[in-house]
């Protein structure tokens, strides 16, 4: 499939962190033409494996396949949902949402609340409050609580929007346009010989602690990971140092990265002339970076960005020809290690 098709399904799958396997199962159909083996093991974690000619590393690159989302935590005597969240859902980007409650069979919701003509003249200078906001199926709460139970998973809902230009917005592009890297990196892989062991992981449950990079990377024992994820596009009245350019790949640098392994992916990307900038990260980078670098007795770990616009919304844009830049930038960086990988890392 192409990489619009791949998105616009990618994106309407389901995947709220620990129940993620509708889109894992997804991801395992869409990778397994261009990879020897690809499983999806006990934490829905998706994983690609492409074996190289030999000589070259193990190497592991991750993108996340959980998106955030809400669950149900009560259900009022009019038969409406009261909820928390999953991950980071801003409450002040919900009222007037449509919403799928995941139950069997899943029902369309929308969420309200008070219009301003019946808001105090001080509730109306405040921000919504998640608690004071609730889901509508438009069923009374004996047929609702037939239906719905208390953990039930709810999905945020919004289809996959051409743009101008090369621009697309959507629900979840925070991480599956990202897991789109890997898949089009998978496609070049099989056209290409190359010498490293290659795992491509669509990771779960980042949104709610990196778990899925916890435990895949574990069992990989790799020689040199990458995480993929995305960060903050230029937006207006942001600050200079917050957001990054939408048309370029960004890539972090800090002590979460490993130093010589980011100058020799930042070199492939001169040589095959990827625009890209690079992002100053002090501390944690609060991505599946941080698990991979630390895991067993470590592994050198780089963090490749995606720049995005409107975070955590179901809006999310971004270019897809920064994304298609950077699949080809994994892809030569990945052909490009051989039997001398560890003096690229080496101090």
């Amino acid at each position: 499939m192409n990489l619009t098709e791949f998105l616009s399904r990618a994106t309407q799958c389901s995947g709220l962190p620990g129940n993620e396997q509708e889109v894992a199962a997804f991801m395992r159909e869409a990778f397994a033409p261009y990879c020897e083996q690809v499983q999806v093991d006990a934490l829905q974690n998706m994983i690609a494996h492409l074996p190289g000619e030999g000589g070259g590393p193990k190497i592991y690159v991750c993108a996340h396949l959980d998106e955030i989302g809400l669950i149900v935590t009560g259900i009022e005597d009019d038969g409406c949902l009261r909820f928390s969240q999953m991950g980071g859902v801003d409450p002040r980007i919900l009222p007037a949402s449509e919403v799928n409650v995941l139950c069997d069979p899943p029902l369309h919701g929308v969420i309200g609340a008070k219009p301003p003509h019946i808001l105090s003249e001080a509730d109306r200078k405040k921000n919504y409050r998640r608690e004071d906001l609730y889901i509508d199926v438009g069923y009374p709460a004996e047929e609702v609580r037939k239906r719905v139970s208390i953990g039930d998973r709810v999905q945020l809902t919004g289809p996959l929007t051409q743009l101008s230009g090369d621009y697309v917005a959507c629900k979840t592009l925070d991480d599956r346009a990202c897991c789109a890297i890997l898949y089009l990196c998978a496609q070049a892989l099989s056209q290409m010989r190359h010498k490293a062991d290659v795992y491509l992981v669509c990771s779960s449950q980042e949104e709610v602690g990196s778990r899925g990079a916890k435990t895949s990377v574990y069992a990989v024992d790799p020689d040199l990971a990458i995480a993929i994820d995305v960060t903050h596009a230029d937006m207006p009245d942001c600050a200079a140092d917050e957001t990054h350019d939408i048309d370029k790949a960004c890539f972090t640098c800090g002590p979460n990265i490993h130093p010589r392994m980011l100058d020799a992916v930042l070199g492939v990307a001169k040589d095959i002339h990827v625009e890209h900038e690079l992002s100053a990260c002090s501390g944690e980078t609060w991505t599946d970076a941080a698990e991979l670098q630390i895991s067993r007795v470590g592994v050198p770990t780089v963090l490749m960005e995606l720049p995005l616009k409107y975070m955590h919304t179901t809006v999310e844009t971004i270019s897809l020809r920064t994304l298609r830049e950077q699949a080809r930038l994994l892809a030569a960086y990945i052909a490009s290690l051989d039997e001398n990988w560890e003096d690229t890392i080496c101090f």
